[in-house]
């Protein structure tokens, strides 16, 4: 069987269509429809099912709402745009306690609150195994302001926001039985709640947006050497990032894990990946000033060698394979 994303391509070869409002279909974060002349509509939508991306027993129910939002309105962060309405479908299993769909809504709702998002509608169904989580997300930006994966040009700067890798390290801390308590040192408490309760950077893509910094900007859900990829595959440009320079989580040794490899095949981090002009590089001074508490890390540039993605490590550069999460050939959980 075709792989997730060969699946993904293979859609939008089948949906290509032409409409007047439509201005991005198929292959961002996010499609793009015109909404007025000076406004512009983005939409997005995500699934969170059960037993692939999360698991009860270690997700409490309100940090599973808050994350049901995030990584919808991560993408919205990845255009650069404001969120503004979702509507939320949910499958709900008969085994499923009231209090823990209570806690659920507590947690999505206050995380739309929090983003000044309204909850505008959606759907309620019955599930024969697990719960299932679906939202589409409406936000929106300035006519010609949104940023997309396809803007890059070779000798450009590509940026990550974030510590990558720390999502992945908190996924397996869970599954070799870590939960969140009083009790949980630090070191373990912070990766954990990076997975289960992601923070999307909305205000900072807006900024980049905005500043006209981000030339392309993707959110890094699959893992840096996947998402990379599609941004440089959507660019036409290839890639060279320097390991040195990563942003790892220097603590994953502590729990057997290697900092580099959670770094660039992990996953679900929801930091945001663009590319900025090499003379405007100096300017991220000001977005660092802005945002004091959100590292922003400069890992490598842009060439011209259209879909190749190299690492540098140690003076050797050798070819960077894709190895991020693939939901049809898979065989481990993501969440």
């Amino acid at each position: 069987m075709r792989g997730e994303f060969e699946w993904i391509q293979r859609i939008r070869e089948r949906a290509r269509r032409f409409a007047p409002e439509l201005v991005v279909g198929i292959g961002d974060d996010a499609a793009i429809l015109k909404r007025s002349p000076g406004k512009w509509w983005l939409v997005t939508t995500d699934a969170l099912i059960e037993g692939v991306h999360f698991r009860r027993e270690y997700a409490p129910a309100q940090l599973l709402g808050q994350k049901a939002l995030a990584v919808n309105l991560s993408d919205i962060a990845a255009m650069g745009g404001q969120p503004r309405f979702f509507v939320l479908s949910l499958a709900v299993p008969g085994d499923l306690e009231e209090a823990y769909l209570e806690e659920f809504l507590a947690g999505i709702i206050a995380a739309a609150d929090r983003y000044a998002t309204v909850l505008i509608g959606g759907n309620l169904a019955a599930s024969p195994s697990g719960l299932a989580i679906t939202v589409t997300l409406i936000g929106e930006c300035a006519a010609h302001r949104a940023v997309r994966r396809d803007g890059a040009m070779p000798g450009e700067v590509i940026c990550v926001t974030g510590r990558l890798g720390l999502s992945a390290l908190g996924l397996k801390l869970l599954s070799e039985g870590y939960r969140l308590s009083d009790e949980l040192c630090e070191r373990a408490r912070r990766p954990i709640l990076a997975h289960l309760a992601p923070e999307p950077r909305v205000s900072l893509g807006r900024y980049l947006a905005e500043a006209g910094l981000a030339r392309a900007m993707i959110d890094l859900s699959d893992g840096l050497s996947q998402d990379l990829l599609h941004l440089c595959e959507e660019s036409r440009v290839g890639a060279v990032i320097s390991a040195e320079a990563l942003p790892v989580v220097a603590e994953a040794i502590e729990f057997g894990a290697d900092p580099l490899e959670l770094a660039l095949h992990g996953g679900e981090d929801y930091e945001l990946l663009f590319t900025l002009k090499e003379e405007e590089a100096v300017r991220l001074e000001e977005a660092r000033a802005r945002f004091p508490d959100l590292p922003v890390t400069c890992i490598g540039r842009t060439t011209g060698e259209a879909g190749h993605v190299y690492l540098e490590r140690a003076g050797h550069r050798e070819r960077l394979l894709p190895h991020g999460y693939d939901h049809f050939r898979a065989r481990t959980l993501k969440g």
